[in-house]
């Protein structure tokens, strides 16, 4: 396992924001032809909206080993040997997985051995570099040991708490915000202008890409109330 390395978190990321802008497209290319050949069948229908999905995620990780997405990102998902791609029973597990827990299952990179999320230690799946060669040091992580690291962590649970009340706080926020910029016929009848529907959309994208730097910042010890302190030489033994 030594020689294997590990991306960063921020280029997996980079990796599910390509592969989901590339999802939309593809449901919304197979609506547009479900639309335009008439198809009646709720099945097909179905099906049809299902298999760009499939193809995008669990069949392109176990023919290929990755995702478009982890293939621009020069990543790739394996077994945790390193070498072998999963098959497609769990390719599929791991894309249920992902598709449940969302962003809450990265956090997990942060703080497995193995820089693991939720999906890839159901899966028993690895990603790694396709080539490390080249890659600046940071860019290049190992199999994270607790003695080498260098921090001491709050517990999980305050680490938790400290996050959820930051969660709270900015919800409070880009409610505020929300209600500033919209007007009472749109929160109470839906009935929008154009100007509000894109303010509504930015601000719920806002709430997102926030609550999931926060998620990021606090499990990671980042955050006011809950931050990491550096060991003592004393400690490190």
């Amino acid at each position: 396992m030594s020689t294997i390395t590990y991306p960063r978190l921020i280029k997996r990321v980079r990796a599910v924001l390509i592969d989901s802008i590339l999802t939309i497209v593809a449901v919304a290319t197979s609506l547009s032809i479900v639309s335009a050949v008439g198809v009646s069948s709720g099945i097909a229908k179905i099906m049809l909206i299902v298999l760009p999905i499939l193809i995008l995620d669990p069949i392109l990780v176990t023919v290929t080993g990755g995702t478009i997405g982890h293939h621009m990102m020069g990543i790739r998902v394996t077994r945790i040997d390193g070498l072998s791609r999963i098959n497609l029973v769990a390719a599929s597990v791991r894309f249920i997985v992902k598709a449940l827990f969302g962003w809450f299952s990265f956090i997990f990179v942060l703080t497995t051995a193995r820089h693991q999320a939720i999906h890839d230690l159901v899966a028993h799946s690895i990603v790694i570099h396709k080539n490390p060669a080249g890659l600046a040091s940071y860019d290049v992580l190992t199999e994270r040991l607790p003695h080498n690291d260098p921090y001491i962590y709050p517990s999980a649970w305050r680490r938790f708490l400290i996050t959820a009340a930051y969660w709270v706080l900015y919800t409070i926020i880009i409610s505020v915000r929300a209600a500033i910029f919209t007007s009472q016929t749109c929160l109470d009848h839906q009935s929008c202008s154009e100007s509000e529907a894109i303010t509504s959309f930015a601000l719920s994208l806002l709430l997102l890409l926030g609550i999931g730097w926060i998620t990021v910042r606090g499990w990671s010890g980042k955050l006011y109330g809950g931050r990491r302190k550096l060991r003592t030489p004393s400690q490190a033994d």
